[in-house]
C-alpha cells in the first residue's frame, strides 16, 4: 500500500465486488463527506489553545497584580519582574495561598463541577437529540468565555475574582464540548460507507469485519486529531506572527499584557466559525430513542452509572482500562495544568514567547499524530502497544521535572527546557487521545457505547481534580510546585502497568460473550443483522451517541 492510501484512503470509494449490498435495515443513515469535514472543522477549531495558555495566562497575572508578598501582606502586588518570588492572594476562610495553588484549585473545582453534571446528565446523550443540543449550548457558552475576558484588559488585579470565575466556566464548558463532541465518533465511522460496505458483506467472518471497522476508528480519530492540531497549528501560527507588531515604546504588541486578552478573542471567535458547519451537516437521522416515560432527566445518569458497574466482573479487562485511564488522564492533565503555571513564572507571562513555543508544539504535534497513524499502518502495531509507547514516552515529563526539587538549574526551569517539553510532549503524548479513544472502542460492548463512553466521561472527570488537589496542597505546604512531579509519575506508572495487564483477544471474546447475553432491542439497532442472522454481527446498536473526554494535552 502506498503512503498515500495509507494517510488519504477515501471511505466513500467502495470496490464494486458484484454482491449486493443491502444496507436498508441499517437505522443511522450513512455518513456523508460534509458530516466527515465537518466533524473534523469543528474540531479544528476546538482546539484548546486558548484554555492553556492565555486564560490561565491572564489569570495568573491578575492574581500577581492582586496578590502580596507573604513577607509584605499589607503591600498589593507582586514583583512581576521576579515571578519565582513568593505571591499570594487571599482565599477561603481569610486565609491565603500561593498563586500557584489558587491556580490548581481552579482547575480542581471545574473539574468536580464537570464530574456533577457529565455524571448527572451525560447519559441524556443516549435519547433523541440531546448530545447535539448540549454540544451547542457548550459551544456557544465556550466561545463566549473566550472572549468575554477582554473586558478586563484595564483591570489593577482587583478583578481577579471575576477572571477566576470566568477562567471555571470556560473550562466546564470545554471539558463538556470535547465529551460529547467524541460522543459522535463511533457511530460516524461506523456508518461510513467502507464500512457499512464490510457490515452488509455476508462473505466476511465477524472478525473480518471488526478488522475494517478498527482500521477506519483509527483512521478517523487520528485525523480528528491531526485537524485539532492543525486549528492549533493556525492560531499559533496567526498570533505569533501579530506577536511581532510594533507596539508603544519601540516595543512588539507581543510583550503587552493587552496581548493575551486580544488572543483570547481571536480563539473564541475561530472556534465559532469552525463549529458552524458541523450543526448544519449532520444529518437529522442521528438520533436515539426517546427518553423512557419512567425515566428522569435527573436521575437517569446516575442510574446508567450503577448500571455499568453492575457490569464489571463481566468485563474486566475494560474496566481495568477505565482504571488505568483513571491514572493517566489524571497524570496528562495534572502535568498540563503544572506547565501552564510554570511557563507564566519562568517567562514572566510573556504571551509572545508561550505563543512561540505552542507554534514549535502544534507542528510537532500533527507529526507526532500522523507518525504513531503510519506506523501502526505501515507495520501493524496494535492500539494498545502505540498506547504503551505513548504513555511511557509521556512519564518521562515527570521524571524529569523530578530533578528541579534538589537542583536549581534543570528540572523544567529554564526556557530552553520548555522549548525541549513543547517538542516533546507535541510528538509523544499529542496522540495519546487518539489511541485512548480506539482502545475504548475496541473493549466495549457493541451497542452500549453510550453507556460506557459516558462512564469513561465520568472517570476523566472524576479523576482529573484528583492531582491538582494534591498538588496544590503540596505547594501549599511546601512553597515548592515540583515538589508535586513524583505524584505525578506514580499516576503514570500505575496507568503503564495496568495497560500491560489488558489481554485485548480475551477482553473481545468477553464482549462477545457479553452481547449474546445482553441483546438490545430493536429501535436502537443501527445495523441489524446479517450473516444468517447471527447477531453477534450488529454493530452500535444504540442509535445515539457515545461521550467521551480527549482533553488537549499541549500548551
Amino acid at each position: 500500500m502506498s503512503l498515500r492510501d495509507r494517510f488519504f484512503a477515501d471511505p466513500f470509494t467502495v470496490e464494486d465486488d458484484g454482491e449486493e449490498h443491502d444496507d436498508s435495515k441499517l437505522k443511522q443513515p450513512p455518513a456523508t463527506r460534509k458530516e466527515l469535514w465537518s466533524y473534523y472543522l469543528y474540531y479544528n477549531g476546538d482546539n484548546g489553545y486558548t484554555m492553556f495558555s492565555y486564560i490561565p495566562n491572564i489569570l495568573q497575572y491578575l492574581a500577581y497584580r492582586g496578590g502580596f508578598n507573604p513577607e509584605t501582606p499589607d503591600v498589593r502586588g507582586c514583583d512581576l519582574q521576579n515571578t519565582m518570588a513568593p505571591c499570594n492572594v487571599s482565599w477561603i476562610g481569610g486565609s491565603s495561598v500561593p498563586v500557584s495553588s489558587m491556580m490548581l484549585y481552579v482547575q480542581a473545582i471545574s473539574f468536580s463541577i464537570q464530574f456533577l453534571l457529565f455524571t448527572t446528565f451525560g447519559s441524556l446523550a443516549d435519547y433523541g437529540r440531546w448530545n447535539r443540543y448540549i454540544l451547542l449550548l457548550a459551544t456557544v457558552i465556550g466561545c463566549a468565555s473566550q472572549i468575554l475576558p477582554i473586558v478586563l484588559v484595564n483591570d489593577d488585579g482587583s478583578g481577579w475574582g471575576g477572571m477566576m470565575a470566568i477562567n471555571i466556566v470556560a473550562l466546564i464548558s470545554y471539558g463538556t464540548s470535547l465529551v460529547f463532541y467524541a460522543a459522535a465518533f463511533p457511530v460516524l465511522s461506523d456508518n461510513l460507507p467502507a464500512v457499512r460496505h464490510a457490515i452488509t458483506d455476508p462473505k466476511l467472518t465477524q472478525e473480518q469485519m471488526l478488522k475494517v471497522s478498527e482500521k477506519w476508528r483509527n483512521h478517523i480519530s487520528a485525523w480528528s486529531t491531526t485537524f485539532s492540531n492543525i486549528g492549533f497549528l493556525i492560531m499559533t501560527g496567526v498570533l505569533s506572527g501579530a506577536s511581532f507588531y510594533p507596539w508603544t515604546n519601540g516595543d512588539v504588541l507581543g510583550n503587552d499584557p493587552l496581548y493575551n486578552f486580544i488572543g483570547t478573542v481571536v480563539c473564541g471567535g475561530y472556534w465559532a466559525l469552525n463549529a458552524l458547519p458541523y450543526f448544519m451537516f449532520q444529518p437529522r437521522g442521528r438520533s436515539g430513542p426517546p427518553l423512557p416515560d419512567s425515566a428522569n432527566h435527573i436521575t437517569i445518569g446516575w442510574k446508567s452509572i450503577f448500571t455499568a458497574l453492575k457490569e464489571i466482573r463481566k468485563l474486566k479487562y475494560l474496566f481495568l482500562y477505565i482504571f488505568s485511564y483513571f491514572m493517566f488522564s489524571d497524570a496528562v492533565s495534572t502535568t498540563n495544568q503544572m506547565i501552564a503555571i510554570l511557563q507564566g513564572e519562568i517567562t514572566q507571562f510573556s504571551a509572545q514567547q508561550i505563543t512561540i513555543m505552542n507554534l514549535a508544539s502544534a507542528i510537532t504535534s500533527i507529526i507526532g499524530c500522523l507518525g504513531f497513524l503510519w506506523v501502526s499502518k505501515t507495520f501493524g502495531v496494535r492500539t494498545k502497544t502505540n498506547l504503551l509507547i505513548i504513555l511511557f514516552l509521556s512519564g518521562l515529563v515527570s521524571v524529569w521535572g523530578c530533578f528541579g526539587i534538589g537542583l536549581d538549574n534543570f528540572g523544567i526551569k529554564n526556557t530552553w527546557e520548555l522549548w525541549v517539553f513543547y517538542v516533546w510532549t507535541g510528538l509523544f503524548t499529542a496522540p495519546i487521545w487518539a489511541w485512548q479513544q480506539t482502545m475504548l472502542a475496541e473493549l466495549v460492548p457493541k451497542g452500549k457505547e453510550n453507556l460506557f463512553f459516558g462512564l469513561f466521561g465520568v472517570v476523566n472527570k472524576a479523576s482529573s481534580w484528583i492531582g491538582p488537589v494534591v498538588i496544590g496542597a503540596i505547594t501549599e505546604h511546601t512553597s515548592s510546585l515540583w515538589k508535586g512531579w513524583p505524584f505525578v509519575l506514580a499516576l503514570f506508572f500505575i496507568a503503564f502497568v495496568l495497560v500491560c495487564f489488558i489481554d485485548v483477544e480475551k477482553a473481545k471474546k468477553q464482549v462477545e460473550e457479553y452481547q449474546k447475553a445482553h441483546p438490545m432491542p430493536d429501535y436502537g439497532n443501527v445495523y441489524g443483522s446479517h450473516h444468517n442472522g447471527d447477531a453477534n454481527h450488529s454493530m452500535l446498536e444504540n442509535a445515539s451517541l457515545p461521550a467521551e473526554d480527549s482533553v488537549k494535552y499541549t500548551v
